[in-house]
C-alpha cells in the first residue's frame, strides 16, 4: 500500500492546527508561544500535554518544527505560573495533569537549540521541580507518591473518574475503576524515564552529582517496579493496588508494554511479553488497547490509538524485535490509509479489531483530525523507509 496521498494530506493539514493566544481568554489560558493542537475542528482547541509530545515527532524535518521547542517553552511557562502541567491549556483542566512527557519535549527541543546550555539548565531545573513537587508529591493538592516510592495518577477533586482522566486513558478497563488504588505502570514507566532525562541533562550542564542522584532514583524506581509490578507467573506486568498489595491481573492492558519502552524489562522478560501476550492485543489494524470491552469505554477493546501504537513499537525495536515492530507500524499505517481513502481524514482512534466499523466512542464520540495520528504515521512511514519497505 502506497501512503503518499496520507503523507501529502498531513502536511498540508498542519497549518489549520497551529493556534496562537497569548492573553488569557475566558477559560482559555494564554501562552506566550504558537502551538499545534490535534483537531481542527470545534473540540480539543487547547494545547494538551502528552498530546503535544506525539503531535511533534511528526513535526521534525518540516517547516513547523520550530513548534517543538515553542510547545516546550510553553509547558515551561504553565509550569512556572501554576505550579502544573495541566492536563491542557484551560483553567478547568488546573487540577489535573496528564501523562508527563515533559523531558522527552525538552531531549526533542534540544536538537534544535543548538547546544543552547543555557536554556536546557532552565528547562531541567523546572522538570526538576515538577518531578519534586507534583509527580513525588504526598499531600494534597499533589498527593500521587503513595507507596515504596511509587506514584499514582491523581486529581485535586480526589476523584478515581478524574485520576483516570489524568492518565489519559479516560476511560478504559484498567484498574477495576479505583484509579487512586493504584500505581500505574505506564506513570511509573515514564517517571522512570524522566529520571534518566535529568540525568541526561545534568551530565550536559556539568553537574555530576546531581546526575548520580537522578540514576539512583531511577534504579530504585525500577528495582520496585520490577517487585510489584512484574508478574512471573502471568509473564506480564500489570497495574498494581497497593491497598489490596495485589497486581491487578484481571485487566492487562498495553500500559504492560510501557517498561520496554522505558528500558526497564529484563531481556528475558521482553521476549516472554512478545512470545505470550503481543499475539493477544494484535489484529488487523494493529494492537487494540485492552483485552476487555466495555460500554463507553474508548480506551479499551476494540480501539487502537497512536501514541500506544508509538509506545509499543519502540519498546520492541528496543530489545531487537524489529520484524515485529515494522509489522505493528505497516499494520496500524494501512489502517490509517484505509480509512483516509474512504472519509478524506485521519482520525483520533481505530477499530483494530473490525477496521472500517464503528469504534467504541467513549463520551463524545470520534473525533476528526488528529494531531497524533497524524504524526505517528509520519514517524512510522520514516522508520519503515528507513528499513526498505517495499
Amino acid at each position: 500500500m502506497t501512503y503518499e496521498k496520507v503523507m501529502a494530506h498531513i502536511q498540508e493539514t498542519w497549518p489549520s492546527l497551529i493556534r496562537e493566544n497569548k492573553t488569557d481568554i475566558g477559560t482559555l489560558i494564554g501562552l506566550p508561544y504558537p502551538y499545534v493542537v490535534p483537531s481542527a475542528r470545534t473540540m480539543f482547541q487547547e494545547m494538551y500535554y502528552w498530546d503535544s509530545y506525539f503531535i511533534s515527532l511528526g513535526l521534525i524535518g518540516t517547516e513547523h518544527e520550530s513548534h517543538i521547542a515553542n510547545m516546550a517553552e510553553n509547558m515551561a511557562y504553565l509550569l512556572e505560573r501554576f505550579g502544573v502541567m495541566p492536563n491542557a491549556s484551560r483553567y478547568y483542566f488546573l487540577s489535573r495533569s496528564q501523562p508527563p512527557f515533559f523531558t522527552q519535549q525538552i531531549r526533542l527541543a534540544y536538537l534544535f537549540k543548538h547546544g543552547d546550555i543555557r536554556w536546557l539548565e532552565r528547562m531541567i531545573d523546572l522538570a526538576a521541580r515538577e518531578q519534586e513537587t507534583v509527580w513525588y508529591g504526598t499531600a494534597h493538592p499533589h498527593w500521587r507518591r503513595v507507596h515504596r516510592g511509587l506514584s499514582r495518577y491523581y486529581d485535586i477533586n480526589v476523584l478515581d473518574v478524574l485520576a483516570s482522566c489524568e492518565s489519559g486513558w479516560d476511560h478504559s478497563t484498567r484498574c477495576d475503576d479505583r484509579w487512586l488504588d493504584h500505581l500505574p505502570v505506564d506513570l511509573n514507566s515514564i517517571l522512570y524515564v524522566r529520571e534518566l532525562d535529568l540525568a541526561w541533562g545534568y551530565d550536559l550542564l556539568g553537574k555530576p552529582e546531581t546526575a548520580n542522584l537522578w540514576r539512583e532514583r531511577a534504579e530504585e524506581r525500577a528495582e520496585t517496579m520490577q517487585e510489584l509490578m512484574w508478574d512471573a507467573d502471568d509473564g506480564f506486568f500489570f497495574d498494581y493496588d497497593y491497598k489490596n498489595e495485589r497486581r491487578t491481573r484481571s485487566a492487562p492492558s498495553l500500559a504492560g508494554f510501557y517498561p520496554l519502552w522505558a528500558g526497564i524489562a529484563k531481556p528475558e522478560q521482553a521476549a516472554e511479553i512478545v512470545e505470550r501476550w503481543l499475539p493477544n492485543f494484535e489484529f488487523t489494524g494493529g494492537l487494540v488497547t485492552t483485552l476487555e470491552s466495555r460500554k463507553e469505554r474508548q480506551w479499551a477493546f476494540p480501539n487502537g490509538w497512536a501514541p500506544l501504537q508509538w509506545i509499543v513499537t519502540e519498546g520492541l525495536q528496543r530489545y531487537g524485535f524489529i520484524e515485529d515492530a515494522n509489522r505493528l507500524r505497516t499494520k496500524w499505517c494501512d489502517i490509517c490509509a484505509e480509512e483516509f481513502a474512504l472519509t478524506g481524514a485521519l482520525w483520533e482512534k481505530y477499530n483494530v479489531v473490525e477496521p472500517h466499523h464503528k469504534t467504541e466512542e467513549g463520551l463524545y464520540g470520534q473525533v476528526e483530525g488528529f494531531g497524533w495520528t497524524n504524526s505517528v504515521f509520519v514517524d512510522f512511514v520514516r522508520k519503515l523507509d528507513q528499513t526498505g519497505r517495499e
